[in-house]
């Protein structure tokens, strides 16, 4: 675009475009029939003279520039213009040639600068595919950063900088949440959780930023804002989701924590599920809710044979009262669930060595099963009804066995073996209101052993009861829970009776039970 009518002819019909992956789309002869063309056609590359009649080269290059940054400039120039030439240089033009020019100086100008267009042209489809090809990937590239960072396979803060951004995650302070499904899924079934649960969370306009899955839980991090409403939308996916599949869920969620701390909010959420031990499957827990004690040092303090001796009486009304009253001091303590398991387990031997002796392996077979359970719930629905069955079964046989005089006896000596006054004449007096010798004497019949006889068997089968428990009682302290007021006295007949003194027995049941440990 040259105001010398030779020099655009020249340029214009001697160069042989194509040869050079160009063509020419236009010549003009002044500024402003130069600017019209360029709009019309937009070129790569305009060849112009500075000085040019209605608009010179550099207010074409200014209003070029404006609407098209990348057009490339090649500037024709006669000696005196340098002062032209240096303000194009502000422009970014990089191509400038003195007049008069011909095409064997023009081409290799022309030939740089289509080699600069396609290596432009190159990179930018490289970084295109690129692009595409990460859009692809980037939600598996999410997902395991995700798994990597909860599980703790990242510790680098820059790693951890550099998915941030990646993935646009703004934001500095999240809360985790886990969606525990209460039975296997298929992968349909994961799927589908992982989706709901993003279209409702987004509903509720707050900010999911990553999900994965991690064996059968589902894993959300969410942004801060809209949290008040966490619960809310939680329950709607618990809805939802049960609806469609029949599943229930149990949800677990921590506390609002930076990103870098990750792997301790996956942790809390995984207490969480932990609690659900008490509260129930099909829960929403947050750490709020988790009161277990931190050291996990535990004492409970209860009384086995309490029970033991209800079932083995068949008095099912004390018996399920006292398995209440049981499961509610494991529940307010809120111990660790392992712990809480081996204590149902321990109340479990105590109820089933009150059946019959052939059935006591079958029911022991048994015992297993409360460490699959889950929640308190099912372990004591489970122990309820192997305590209604024992206890029933005792009943019968005792209202067969025993008259209801005798009946009444056998469970005054079995809730009072505590009672140091615990006698024929006693009984016979003070509770039956009967004769001393009639009472002596049925009992004896019906039962094929004293009265007496009986009742020092019950003290001593107590006694070592206790002596076998894991609760450490001194002798003088067992000495009076069955009876007995004098220390000396009982250990003479306790050793009568089990061929050991007491200190002898309990140091036999300490040896058996570290061999059972060890």
């Amino acid at each position: 675009m040259d105001d010398e009518s030779i020099i655009i002819e020249s340029i214009s019909k001697l160069i042989d475009w194509g040869k050079y992956d160009l063509e020419l789309v236009g010549a003009a002869r002044n500024g402003l029939e130069a600017y019209k063309l360029i709009k019309l056609h937009k070129p790569h590359i305009v060849i112009t003279d500075i000085k040019m009649p209605g608009m010179d080269g550099l207010d074409l290059m200014r209003k070029v520039k404006e609407d098209m940054p990348n057009t490339v400039f090649i500037i024709l120039s006669g000696y005196g213009e340098f002062d032209f030439a240096s303000k194009a240089i502000q422009y970014g033009v990089k191509h400038y040639l003195l007049k008069p020019c011909d095409e064997e100086e023009i081409i290799p100008v022309l030939t740089n600068i289509v080699k600069e267009f396609k290596i432009a042209e190159k990179k930018e489809r490289f970084l295109l595919e690129t692009r595409e090809s990460l859009e692809k990937v980037l939600p598996q590239v999410k997902e395991q950063f995700f798994r990597d960072s909860v599980i703790g396979n990242i510790h680098s803060t820059a790693n951890y900088d550099f998915f941030l951004k990646l993935f646009n995650i703004s934001d500095d302070r999240f809360r985790l949440v886990l969606l525990k499904p209460e039975r296997d899924c298929d992968y349909i079934e994961k799927y589908a959780l992982k989706k709901l649960s993003e279209e409702i969370i987004i509903s509720y306009n707050m900010n999911i930023y990553l999900s994965t899955v991690i064996e059968e839980n589902i894993l959300l991090l969410l942004g801060v804002r809209g949290n008040e409403r966490i619960i809310e939308a939680l329950e709607e996916i618990k809805s939802n989701y049960y609806n469609y599949y029949g599943i229930d869920l149990t949800a677990a969620v921590s506390q609002i924590n930076t990103f870098y701390n990750i792997h301790n909010m996956y942790t809390e959420t995984q207490e969480c599920l932990q609690y659900a031990f008490y509260l129930g499957n099909g829960s929403i827990i947050s750490r709020e809710d988790i009161m277990m004690n931190e050291n996990g040092n535990y004492s409970l303090n209860y009384d086995f044979n309490k029970i033991a001796m209800f079932v083995r009486t068949g008095n099912i009304e004390n018996a399920i009262e006292e398995l209440q009253n049981f499961f509610s001091k494991i529940n307010i303590d809120k111990m660790d669930n392992d712990l809480a398991k081996s204590y149902c387990s321990e109340l479990f031997q105590s109820v089933v060595r009150q059946c019959k002796r052939e059935e006591l392996i079958s029911y022991m077979k048994k015992i297993a099963q409360i460490q699959e359970m889950d929640t308190l719930k099912q372990i004591y629905n489970f122990m309820r009804g192997i305590v209604t069955e024992i206890a029933q079964y005792n009943y019968n046989s005792n209202a067969q066995k025993y008259s209801m005089v005798v009946k009444k006896a056998i469970d005054y000596v079995n809730s009072n073996i505590d009672n140091p006054v615990l006698s024929l004449s006693f009984l016979a007096k003070e509770v039956l209101f009967m004769n001393e010798n009639y009472l002596g004497r049925i009992f004896s019949k019906e039962t094929n052993e004293k009265f007496s006889q009986y009742v020092m068997r019950v003290r001593m089968e107590k006694a070592k009861n206790l002596m076998d428990s894991p609760t450490p009682y001194k002798i003088y302290e067992i000495c009076n829970m069955v009876g007995f007021t004098d220390p000396q006295y009982f250990s003479q007949v306790f050793k009568r009776y089990a061929g050991l003194s007491p200190s002898e027995y309990m140091k036999g049941a300490a040896n058996a039970e570290q061999n059972n440990i060890q």
